[in-house]
C-alpha cells in the first residue's frame, strides 16, 4: 500500500493543518453514525500509537476450608486464567491492525515522539487477556484438554493537537465454535488474528475513501456496467476494493442518502484513476447520472 510522504504533509502550514485536523475530528465523530460524513480529501493520516495500559485481574480466593479451598482455587486457576505474558503480543497486534487501515500511516508512539505532522493519537487499555480450559470426555476414560482465548481492548482516538477524544471503541474477541485449540499459545494466536481484523474493519469504516465519478464506462441498454472513479494507486486503492453509491437528497433542509448501487474496483489505472464494475444497481446508477443527481461514493471494505 502506498502512502503520501511526510514531505507532502509538511507543505501545509500550521493553520492549514489545524483546519484539516478539525475536519478529521468531525469526520471521526460523525463517522460512527454515518461514514459518509468523513472528509473527502482522502489524504493519509499520520497516527501515533501510545500506551495500552493493562492491569491484571486478581484470581478469586476461596472462603472454604483450606484443603477444599486449595482444590477449588487450583481448578479455577486451571480452567480460567489471565495471561499477562501476552501483553506485548496484544499491543503488537493492535499496531499491525492499525497499520492495515487504508488511510493510516502508523508509528509506534513509545518508540518515536509524535511530531507536528501527527494527525491523531491512539491509546487505550487492554481490558483482559485470558484463556479457558475445556476438558472433553471422549469415552472409555479418555479426556482431552482444549483451550479458547478471550481478548478485550479499548482504543481511544484523540486529536493530536488538543487531546480531544474523537472516538472510543471496545473490541472483544470471545469464544467461537471454531476456537478450541490444543494449547494456550494457539488459542491466543487465533484470537489475536480476529482482533486485528475487527480493528482494521472498524477504522476503515470510520475513515473511508470518498470518490467521484470521472466518466462512464461500458453501457448496455438502460444499464451502466462500468465507470471510472478519481481514486487510484496514490490512495492505496487496490483491485477488489468495494464502494457503495448513494444518492443525496434533502428533507426539511437536511441531507439524506439512499444507497443505489455497489461498485468493485476491477483495475487501478493510475494514481487517481480506477475502473470499477457496477456489481449491483446498474440501472439505478445510470438513471441517477442521466438525471444529474447528487451522488456520494464511499469505500465499504
Amino acid at each position: 500500500m502506498k502512502h503520501y510522504s511526510s514531505k507532502q504533509n509538511s507543505t501545509m502550514n500550521r493553520a492549514g493543518r489545524m483546519a484539516a485536523r478539525a475536519a478529521v475530528c468531525l469526520a471521526a465523530f460523525i463517522g460512527m453514525a454515518s461514514p459518509a460524513a468523513a472528509q473527502d480529501d482522502n489524504r493519509t493520516l499520520s497516527v501515533s500509537v501510545g500506551e495500552l495500559e493493562y492491569t491484571v485481574k486478581e484470581q478469586p480466593t476461596s472462603k472454604t476450608g483450606k484443603v477444599l479451598g486449595a482444590v477449588i482455587d487450583a481448578l479455577t486457576e486451571q480452567m480460567h486464567r489471565e495471561q499477562p505474558g501476552y501483553t506485548s503480543a496484544v499491543r503488537s497486534s493492535v499496531i499491525t491492525a492499525l497499520g492495515s487501515v487504508r488511510r493510516f500511516q502508523v508509528t509506534d508512539g513509545l518508540q518515536v515522539e509524535p511530531t507536528d505532522e501527527t494527525d491523531i493519537l491512539i491509546d487505550g487499555t487492554i481490558n483482559y487477556i485470558s484463556t479457558t480450559l475445556e476438558v472433553q470426555d471422549e469415552g472409555h476414560g479418555k479426556h482431552t484438554q482444549q483451550f479458547y482465548a478471550q481478548v478485550g481492548v479499548t482504543l481511544n482516538v484523540k486529536d493530536a493537537d488538543t487531546g480531544t477524544v474523537l472516538n472510543s471503541q471496545v473490541f472483544e474477541i470471545n469464544k467461537n465454535s471454531w476456537s478450541l485449540f490444543n494449547s494456550v499459545d494457539s488459542a491466543i494466536k487465533k484470537a489475536l488474528e480476529s482482533l486485528r481484523r475487527q480493528i482494521t474493519k472498524h477504522y476503515d469504516y470510520i475513515y473511508p475513501y470518498t470518490a467521484h465519478i470521472l466518466e462512464r464506462g461500458s453501457e448496455k441498454s438502460d444499464k451502466l456496467k462500468e465507470l471510472y472513479i478519481d481514486l487510484g494507486s496514490a490512495h492505496g486503492v487496490q483491485e477488489g476494493t468495494h464502494f457503495a453509491v448513494y444518492v443525496i437528497g434533502t428533507i426539511g433542509g437536511k441531507d439524506t442518502r439512499t444507497e443505489i448501487a455497489r461498485l468493485k474496483v476491477n483495475s487501478v489505472e493510475g494514481d487517481e484513476v480506477s475502473r470499477c464494475k457496477v456489481v449491483s444497481g446498474s440501472k439505478n446508477i445510470k438513471t441517477a447520472l442521466d438525471e444529474q443527481k447528487r451522488m456520494l461514493i464511499i469505500s465499504t471494505d
